[in-house]
């Protein structure tokens, strides 16, 4: 009899999700990394990353993450803090010939791709803005790579595509302070909620 109710609160449990339930950020810490979210390829809305050894976590705010494309490039923002100053790291990809992101389905194309992060035109550049955000002049070295891009289904129909991946990189200020982002991860659940298309 245990058992039936054990099976029951399950079946119930799975039966009552929804799409709005991938849309919440599902935070699980990783052990190896203290104070950021284990890398996942589920959709969670979860990134982190250490800016000089300190935490750079989500804002918990209705979107705290956005994908931008337009003709010639696509950014990703992530919204976060770092020990309560809030800011966002922005990350801007060229679009290349090999992919066109006409919508958040398009992001399929990215699976696998690896971005080197610096000032060319043709690799991934990267900045923060917002109160107390570190001001990139130069950036090092550095590298994003889309580790797995993914359609997910919910009771067979089109919830949304995750976009998983970490990144790190090495710049500097205006005034040479040197900024060590290490440890990045994004799993980030997109549909037409956080991505625009400004490609028209």
């Amino acid at each position: 009899m245990k058992k039936y109710i054990i099976f029951a609160a399950v079946v119930i449990a799975m039966t009552a999700c929804s799409k709005s339930d991938f849309k919440q950020i599902q935070y699980i810490e990783d052990p190896d990394y203290p104070g950021l979210p284990v890398y996942s390829e589920m959709g969670y809305n979860t990134y982190g990353a250490y800016i000089n050894n300190k935490v750079f976590n989500p804002a918990w705010t209705d979107r705290p993450f956005y994908l931008i494309a337009d003709r010639e490039n696509m950014t990703m923002t992530l919204n976060g803090s770092v020990e309560y100053n809030g800011f966002n790291i922005i990350f801007t990809l060229p679009i290349d010939t090999t992919y066109h992101l006409e919508d958040y389905h398009s992001l399929l194309a990215l699976n696998g791709k690896s971005f080197t992060i610096d000032t060319t035109p043709t690799s991934c550049n990267v900045k923060m803005e917002g109160y107390n955000a570190p001001d990139i002049e130069s950036i090092y070295s550095g590298h994003i790579k889309f580790e797995k891009v993914q359609q997910m289904l919910v009771d067979k129909t089109d919830a949304e595509v995750v976009v998983s991946g970490k990144f790190q990189f090495r710049a500097f200020t205006h005034d040479g302070t040197r900024i060590d982002v290490t440890g990045g991860r994004f799993d980030l659940g997109v549909d037409n909620a956080n991505f625009v298309n400004f490609r028209q």
